[in-house]
């Protein structure tokens, strides 16, 4: 059984934590998914020149999980994903069907490492700037140089989410306290020769806390609701 509950933040993955408090004796010990701060920055960049159109995805994150007791953990993650399409490679090639969204792609390349977001806890500004090794979708190695900057320009949202499940298999909590503020980003990419720039209202700014709690019954296997695998 793999139930995934999408209450718990999964900008990165949290540890598993010692139970709360003692099982009754022959019970499952319960398995506690704590994330004390987990704030994410996202930004979509779209640039046309000529007949190309590049496409920038940002994501970035930092975040912080802590045992109870034990030490506090920490993890950053940032992923930039870039496509380059030719848009006017259908029509010279007199293709009968073209490529979705039109053209041909003459660049991709989905990269990530560990390098965190720099954010204030009020989500005003945020900024990443990193170098992120991979390789290309031909499978060539490629070092994309990433500059990004959040500015914050929306209200701070608040909300609350709570929920509490009983399956065959056991129970599981969740609580979420959110915050989110639009944001407007600034991104530039260097890679393989090309440099895509520009703002972007396409953008945001978010940060989760939240904890989660899984309780399988007896003989229970594959019980993981809160996010569809072991921790």
């Amino acid at each position: 059984m793999k139930r995934a509950i999408a209450l718990v933040a999964a900008a990165a993955l949290p540890l598993v934590l010692g139970p709360l408090v003692a099982a009754p004796a022959g019970a499952a010990q319960p398995r506690i998914y704590h994330t004390i701060s987990s704030t994410h920055g996202s930004a979509t960049l779209v640039v046309a020149q000529g007949c190309e159109v590049s496409e920038v995805f940002v994501s970035s994150s930092k975040a912080m999980y802590a045992a109870q007791p034990g030490p506090g953990g920490k993890q950053g993650l940032t992923g930039v994903f870039v496509r380059v399409t030719d848009t006017c490679a259908s029509s010279r090639a007199r293709l009968a069907a073209p490529a979705a969204g039109g053209g041909s792609v003459v660049f991709e390349a989905d990269v990530q490492n560990s390098a965190p977001l720099v954010v204030d806890s009020r989500l005003t500004r945020a900024s990443v700037t990193t170098d992120l090794p991979g390789t290309d979708a031909a499978g060539e190695p490629v070092t994309v140089h990433l500059v990004a900057t959040w500015t914050g320009t929306g209200a701070l949202e608040h909300s609350k989410v709570s929920t509490h499940t009983h399956f065959a298999d056991g129970n599981v909590s969740a609580n979420d306290n959110n915050l989110r503020r639009a944001a407007i980003a600034s991104v530039s990419v260097q890679v393989a020769g090309r440099s895509v720039s520009g703002r972007t209202e396409d953008a945001s700014l978010e940060q989760v806390k939240s904890h989660c709690i899984e309780v399988p019954r007896p003989g229970a296997v594959e019980f993981y609701p809160c996010f569809g695998f072991p921790g």
